[in-house]
């Protein structure tokens, strides 16, 4: 039987808005006669089976709440345009969410910098953040989840119009607004999943009073809020069901209800201070999230290191809006340690990239099948990725907000070669100019993880080319090499040599190794004359051409079909020109075929004066093509661009799998002078790790991940080296060797046996260092150097095969070794 609504609809409202936990809300609604009828709940979305779309989205609660945070942000522009008198879905509308963000709050302005919130001083942050505020109130991590409040003064919605908007599924409500993110009308739901065990969330919004001064519908003015449950699967039902409260009275049926609704000018839906609701607006949209999961990130003080924000941070790369974030539970501090603004990886890692960066991020344009992409390179200091990320290693966002994602281990990819810094370097690639046809292929439509598929493995192709031959990583990386070995290589001399005793009478052996001359050290060098030094680089360059021609002249290159083109230019442009926020300059690569024009895919990569272009050759070339290149480079500073035009010879697929390397130098009128530069080494760097901390030694806790009892051998990419063999010069893997000579079964055999502790310490070591060279061999022999993303990497295989190993060498090396041919 329908019953009457409940006439102190403020009331409930408030005492909703307060409440903390789920068993609280059910309280106040059974109190209310709402909770156990079921007329008054109508299905979310207008839909009973709606568990399958609610049910399938974000698969972890950080991305789900990420969702709600950019639906505030599209609800605040698309509020901005209305109040313009702009229609969001007409010709005059902002086609970018930056184009509209510059619009709508920085005045207009046409300035480069322009809607870029990394433009605008912290005051200024502050003022707009305060229109988008995270709150945490209720439990702390002891007494079990926290309740999340997001609020924003956006257009909000009347009562009547909640059913068709923020409780809707699958509608097209913003599909045909260029400015905002959300498209597919689903992404939000994906807290309900997080919220408690029975998936409460409190929905409270009022329609700006400004946008409706003409309705004469009393409705329209007022406050409407519901409650949104999770309803178990009974009777023949065989999913669960999203449900949201909208009683029913005399003049609507069963499930039809209305959403309950009241009037009054103003209610407190923003935090002021530790006061999660001491704020008042007159019109907005308040979304509470009961007891949500914090099992995505830590459940400590939401703005410490190890807190949510440092995850917001990492899922919102640059956010269009800064968000305004509070700590309302009851923990210690100042004053100031309770609220700060919200604005994304990439404008915090520009904040501060004096105390944590090793160097100004990196940035290169790269061009995939056709859709252009943007990819930021960041190197941390040591240690200070951890307040960052946690094992994201690249991060692909669309209009800064977080898609996907590859791990750190990407990194340890020989391909990449950059295992040193794989706990340094995070990359971010901005997607947001590829089509929606890419996007779609790209990503899942929950926006939290990639599609595996043709382009997202020619990404990680071109990524792995970017990375591997980057200048500046393949300095930093060395340094970062020099900084953990060169102290403890100088104490291990005496490792080589008994191994290259060891060696000299096994010719099977011997191949195991490099070819060349024996060096002592891996940091041993030789003269070279080149030019070093600071470089500083002009905002506007005066010059951009081919390496050691003058410009104008035509370049001619062959390049083996099988082969990608580089292509060297020098000029006098600072290293970020390309991908600067103010006035950056434009790299186009055209294919002229004599009649036709047409885009070319490439990666341009400009550091310290040099730019190096990377072409793959079109799928349709063939032997003995010749293939007529243009680049273009214009900025705002230029009426006529810098024109540059090369020619590729086509020649038959390369055998040689020489990867013979210049050594590049900036531009200079200066003569220049010495510098060193490495040689290739033999044997391998060996390196013990112990258990306990000594000078001039690792230990157990320097490794990454740190090593146990039970960890044998750990492996280390440091780059590639020719070798020469038979006359034949080849690119060979270089690694570094981690024992530990603390492992279980080393000491228990130490323990145990009557033979000299150094000696047994001795065998175990090359006989680990041995294995992994056969392992490192064997993958060089077969050439399977681009490792499988889906398979552990070679360094992986050799720390999980010497792990497993290391229980059963020692005995039969003593054992095999003192077998008599009557045994």
């Amino acid at each position: 039987m329908a019953k009457q609504i409940n006439l102190d609809s403020k009331g409930l409202c408030l005492k909703l808005l307060k409440a903390d936990t789920e068993e609280s809300v059910i309280n106040i609604l059974k109190e209310a006669n709402y909770w156990e009828d079921s007329a008054a709940w109508r299905y979310y979305g207008g839909r009973s089976s709606n568990f399958n779309t609610i049910g399938n989205q974000q698969s972890k609660s950080d991305a789900a709440l990420v969702e709600k945070l950019v639906n505030s942000v599209d609800a605040r522009l698309i509020n901005e345009c209305l109040m313009h008198g702009i229609d969001p879905e007409g010709p005059e509308a902002p086609l970018t969410i930056r184009e509209a963000v510059a619009k709508f709050f920085d005045n207009g302005s046409q300035s480069s910098a322009a809607g870029l919130v990394r433009e605008w001083p912290d005051a200024r942050r502050t003022e707009i953040a305060k229109g988008i505020t995270l709150s945490a109130t209720g439990n702390k991590p002891k007494d079990g989840n926290p309740c999340f409040v997001i609020s924003d003064c956006g257009e909000g919605q009347s009562p009547d119009t909640l059913p068709t908007t923020i409780l809707s599924l699958d509608r097209d409500n913003k599909v045909k607004i260029p400015f905002v993110q959300g498209k597919f009308n689903m992404g939000g739901t994906g807290v309900l999943e997080f919220c408690g065990k029975r998936n409460l969330q409190l929905v409270l919004s009022r329609r700006n009073p400004n946008l409706i001064k003409s309705s004469k519908n009393p409705r329209d003015h007022q406050w409407g809020f519901t409650v949104v449950r999770r309803e178990d699967p009974v009777g023949g039902r065989r999913s669960s069901v999203y449900t949201f409260l909208a009683p029913v009275d005399s003049n609507t049926s069963h499930r039809e209800g209305k959403v309950l609704s009241f009037a009054t000018d103003s209610m407190p839906i923003f935090p002021d201070g530790r006061n999660p609701y001491g704020r008042i607006s007159t019109w907005g949209t308040l979304i509470k999230l009961y007891e949500y999961s914090t099992a995505g990130f830590s459940g400590t003080n939401i703005l410490l290191d190890d807190g949510l924000m440092r995850r917001l941070d990492l899922l919102l790369t640059n956010l269009a809006l800064p968000i305004r974030l509070y700590e309302c539970r009851d923990y210690a501090g100042h004053k100031g340690s309770f609220d700060t603004n919200l604005t994304g990886i990439g404008v915090r890692l520009e904040d501060d990239k004096g105390n944590n960066l090793e160097d100004d991020p990196y940035s290169c344009s790269m061009q995939v099948a056709g859709e252009k992409m943007i990819a930021n390179i960041y190197v941390f200091k040591k240690g200070k990725d951890k307040t960052y990320r946690s094992h994201e290693g690249v991060i692909f966002s669309v209009n800064g907000q977080t898609h996907g994602h590859l791990k750190t281990d990407f990194f340890r990819r020989n391909k990449v070669g950059m295992s040193y810094l794989k706990d340094s370097i995070l990359v971010t690639i901005d997607c947001s100019e590829i089509s929606q046809r890419s996007r779609e292929l790209l990503f899942m439509p929950s926006r939290d993880r990639l599609r595996e598929g043709e382009l997202s493995l020619a990404i990680e192709k071109e990524l792995e080319e970017i990375l591997s031959k980057h200048p500046g990583l393949l300095k930093l990386r060395e340094k970062r090499r020099r900084e953990e070995l060169e102290a403890i290589l100088n104490d291990a001399k005496p490792l080589e040599d008994i191994l290259e005793e060891l060696i000299k009478d096994s010719p099977t052996l011997s191949r195991l190794f490099l070819m060349g001359n024996r060096l002592s050290s891996p940091f041993k060098l030789k003269r070279a004359s080149t030019t070093i030094g600071n470089f500083v680089g002009k905002k506007f360059p005066t010059y951009f051409k081919f390496e050691d021609i003058n410009y104008g002249e035509i370049l001619h290159r062959n390049c083996h079909i099988n082969m990608r083109a580089r292509i060297i230019f020098e000029t006098d442009a600072e290293n970020r020109y390309f991908f600067r926020n103010v006035n950056p300059g434009s790299f186009n690569l055209f294919l002229e075929d004599g009649i036709n024009s047409t885009e070319a895919n490439h990666t341009i990569n400009l550091s310290n004066g040099i730019a190096s272009l990377n072409i793959p050759l079109p799928d349709n070339t063939k032997e003995g093509d010749e293939l007529k290149f243009r680049a273009v480079i214009i900025d705002d500073s230029k009426l006529v661009p810098f024109e540059n035009v090369f020619v590729l010879q086509v020649l038959e697929p390369s055998k040689s799998t020489s990867t013979k390397r210049k050594k590049r130098k900036p531009p200079s009128d200066d003569e220049g002078r010495e510098r060193e530069i490495p040689l290739g080494i033999e044997l391998p760097n060996i390196v013990k790790v112990a258990r306990d901390v000594s000078p001039n030694q690792k230990n157990w806790n320097d490794m990454s991940p740190p090593f146990n009892e039970y960890s044998a051998l750990r492996i280390t990419h440091a780059g590639m080296t020719d070798s020469n063999e038979n006359g034949k010069v080849e690119a060979r893997n270089v690694y570094d060797y981690y024992v530990n000579v603390d492992n279980i079964y080393l000491k228990t055999e130490q323990k145990s046996s009557t033979e000299n502790a150094e000696l047994l310490q001795a065998k175990y070591i090359y006989g680990l260092v041995l294995l992994g060279l056969a392992l490192v061999n064997y993958e060089d022999q077969r050439k399977n150097i681009n490792d499988d993303g889906n398979q552990d990497s070679l360094e992986e295989r050799v720390e999980k095969f010497s792990e497993a190993v290391s229980a059963v060498l020692l005995p039969i090396i003593n054992e095999l070794g003192d077998m008599e041919l009557d045994d």
